[in-house]
């Protein structure tokens, strides 16, 4: 039986070029299926990447409680010094905690392609903020001085928006900031933001009082429990504690859940008609080798290696398209650029596809169950095949 189904099997590939026009409508249709999956999804893991990519297992944010993000949370000047004070904070050579009290303010700055006016995020950090983020690096020029209003602008940021080069003074919602530096944390959401002082975020801005949230480094993984404890049950807080990896991870939300449902529900729809393509083809390849199947199944042959050869065939042609299919997406997105909404009720964060191993493993497998399924009812047909009737055919 193996020798039958491998003689049969490998006939049945050898004779692929005899057929190549009919087979190339399934290897096209679906390495359109695998191409676009994987062009949607690398769209999405592009996107969730610079949100978990900039949260660190030893970083932490404490935040008002029943609120979904660092902005919409708030920590007034009063409660500030409790929360620096509580035990767990990593401390520095100067013995004070390395945590950053932070404010969040949004700017409209014109987009370097369109010219269209679209939403910035302004961070405002105080105290050791390059020791809270050893990762942020400057590339060009320098860090802002405190005092001052200065900016450092995000390489995402520069590249999306007009007005961010060293030396220029950039017209921000509440007037003119001079950039004067630029600093890359690759692949993070870092780096589509304007970092700045935080307490002339608050003059620049003209208001008072609270500040967004606090981040700051554990002094070691045990310390995480001493610090949630002292902030949540403290009477004079009403704020918790999270992780900064667990709570990055959270903020993909709506929008990393709607492109992934896009990639999925376009490759189900694509893959539906490839699948009835590969049924079609492989009853054209039945009936263009009924002669040759009605022979086998004259000389001996059983019904199973010819359901195998035929199913094999299906899967070949599957599996060549979601090469090719992979291949292209590889080779036209993996890296390429793109901005989330650029209207005025939305923050621009630029990210990049991220074509990984694990969506292309994804495009192969998927390819190979609809062959498997288009292959199948041909293959029945095959095995079933009067052998006098195919015969008289010839």
């Amino acid at each position: 039986m193996i020798g039958q189904i491998a003689s049969v099997g490998a006939t049945s590939l050898r004779s692929l070029p005899a057929r190549w026009g009919a087979s190339l409508v399934v290897i096209i249709g679906i390495a359109g299926v695998v191409g676009v999956m994987v062009s949607i999804l690398a769209m999405a893991e592009g996107f969730r990447a610079v949100f978990t990519q900039a949260g660190r297992f030893d970083r932490v944010i404490v935040m008002r409680g029943g609120d979904d993000n660092g902005m919409s949370s708030a920590l007034t000047r009063d409660q500030l010094p409790t929360v620096l004070s509580a035990p767990g904070f990593r401390r520095g050579a100067d013995g004070k905690p390395l945590a950053s009290p932070l404010k969040f303010m949004t700017s409209v700055l014109a987009d370097r392609k369109t010219g269209e006016e679209a939403n910035v995020l302004l961070r405002g950090v105080g105290g050791p903020a390059a020791e809270v983020w050893p990762e942020v690096r400057v590339v060009e020029g320098r860090w802002f001085e405190p005092g001052k209003r200065e900016l450092m602008s995000g390489r995402a940021a520069r590249g999306q928006f007009a007005g961010l080069e060293v030396g220029q003074a950039v017209e921000m919602s509440n007037g003119p900031w001079t950039v004067v530096g630029v600093f890359e944390a690759p692949g993070t959401v870092y780096e589509s933001e304007l970092w700045g002082d935080v307490e002339m975020v608050f003059a620049g801005y003209s208001i008072t009082g609270q500040f967004s949230s606090v981040i700051g480094l554990l002094e070691s993984e045990a310390a995480y429990a001493s610090l949630n404890d002292a902030i949540t049950t403290n009477p004079a807080l009403s704020h918790v504690v999270k992780r900064e990896s667990e709570y990055y991870a959270s903020q993909t939300g709506v929008l990393g859940t709607m492109m992934l449902t896009l990639g999925y529900g376009v490759a189900a729809i694509m893959a539906l008609g490839a699948l009835f393509s590969a049924v079609n083809t492989m009853h054209a390849a039945v009936r263009a080798r009924s002669v040759e199947i009605a022979t086998l199944r004259a000389i001996g042959f059983s019904g199973l290696p010819i359901v195998v050869s035929v199913l094999l065939e299906s899967v070949a042609l599957c599996l060549i398209g979601a090469v090719l299919g992979g291949a292209l997406a590889w080779l036209l997105f993996n890296g390429y650029t793109i901005s989330t909404l650029a209207g005025q009720n939305f923050n621009q964060v630029a990210f990049a596809f991220k074509v990984t191993g694990a969506l292309l493993l994804q495009g192969v497998v998927g390819s190979c169950l609809i062959g498997l399924l288009g292959g199948l009812l041909p293959a029945i047909r095959a095995a079933r095949l009067p052998v006098a009737e195919a015969l008289r055919g010839a």
